[in-house]
């Protein structure tokens, strides 16, 4: 997957007074929006991509679909952004020796792309897989098992730091309530580093992705925490020890994607909480933990509302989607300036042929062009991939 983690130094401490309301200002004319790929479903394409993003290299996109291939099981798939050609490079099958239905993203290493599964597998609680972008091959690493000691159905993405892939699951555990593992590449052995409890101490069902910074992971749980709204959390690979660094509480309430990093500052989004109740986004200080709102949503014509997926960073500008509000009701691209405290809206989907609708997963930055997906939309109303100038 790709790392969040994005060092750059920029003084932030005039935005802790005045960035609750935020003003909004409208697209700008140049911006160019392009449907890339319309999503078809089985058996020759992939169909409605979850929560996941894209990533690149070179000139080609790689990512996965829910559902949709041979199997109707969900795909891997590469687009070349220079032809618009989609080579759909795997079709999950299921049952014991493969997994199905991804959610997340993949990561890149190599000629390797590493990921995880939803369900299938030999317990049917998911995967850790390997696919080999020369090859064709697809190596299944690891069956969740669930149970007290290992995790189960995970819904977010892998980071990799060395041999060592991190993520986290929804479900299992000594509580059933998600965990944290560690999975190693040369080995294949896996290490449940935590399982989480919910409570007032503690987050629970952990929806997004980690991010790394030294030995610190940061993440979030879409619930648990003092007001089982969802928590921030560090937990420190050396020590094993997870600290709960915000329960959310009519500053933002559900968060379902990760974090990004800058200098000591952590910047997501919650689905719901803020002013409106239509979700916000949030920047937090590792050092004092102190959360400033930096916008709440209003959904409308004019914003975004409910964001399901994750920031990204590029100067001073973040970037990212809303799954609804905008003009047409069927979600947004917005850029937000953490210097003026300025969302812009940069589209409004429209759903229908023509364009995508409610997009659950992240943006990524090649350059001045973001890509992305969205969940349903398209000529077959299953999803599109996107670019926007």
């Amino acid at each position: 997957m790709r790392n969040n983690q994005i060092v750059w130094g920029f003084a932030l401490l005039a935005l802790a007074a005045g960035l609750v309301c935020m003003s909004r200002a409208s697209a700008s004319a140049a911006d160019s929006f392009n449907v890339l790929h319309n999503f078809q479903g089985k058996p020759a394409d992939g169909a409605v991509p979850h929560y996941g993003s894209l990533i690149l290299s070179g000139t080609n996109l790689y990512g996965m679909t829910f559902v949709g291939g041979a199997n109707n099981n969900g795909t891997i798939f590469e687009f070349n952004t220079k032809t618009g050609a989609l080579t759909l490079l795997h079709s999950f099958e299921g049952g014991t020796t493969d997994g199905a239905n991804p959610n997340g993203s993949l990561i890149l290493s190599g000629t390797n792309l590493y990921g995880m599964t939803f369900v299938g597998g030999a317990n049917n609680t998911g995967t850790i897989f390997e696919f080999n972008t020369k090859t064709g091959a697809l190596t299944l690493l690891h069956s969740f098992e669930g149970g007290t000691t290992d995790g189960a159905w995970p819904l977010g993405n892998l980071i990799l730091s060395g041999t060592n892939l991190y993520g986290m699951t929804y479900h299992g555990g000594a509580n059933d309530s998600g965990t944290i593992f560690e999975f190693n590449t040369k080995t294949g052995a896996l290490t449940l580093l935590h399982s989480f409890e919910g409570g007032t101490t503690d987050g629970d069902h952990p929806y997004g992705n980690l991010i790394l910074s030294g030995t610190t992971l940061y993440g979030m749980t879409s619930s648990g925490g003092a007001n089982n709204n969802g928590t921030i959390f560090e937990f420190n690979t050396k020590t094993g020890q997870l600290t709960l660094l915000h329960s959310f509480w009519g500053d933002g309430a559900y968060p379902y994607g990760n974090l990004i990093l800058s200098g000591t500052n952590l910047f997501g989004m919650t689905y719901r909480g803020g002013v409106n109740d239509e979700g916000l986004i949030f920047m937090i200080n590792t050092q004092n933990l102190e959360l400033t709102q930096l916008h709440s949503f209003e959904g409308g014509t004019t914003d975004g509302a409910h964001p399901s997926g994750s920031l990204i960073l590029s100067g001073a500008n973040l970037y990212g989607m809303t799954e609804l509000g905008g003009a047409d009701s069927q979600g947004t691209i917005f850029e937000f300036n953490t210097k003026t405290g300025q969302l812009t809206l940069l589209h409004s989907f429209e759903g229908g042929t023509t364009d995508g609708a409610n997009p659950l997963g992240n943006l990524i930055l090649s350059g001045t062009t973001l890509y992305g997906m969205t969940e349903v939309g398209g000529t077959d109303g299953v999803g599109i991939i996107f670019s926007l100038k």
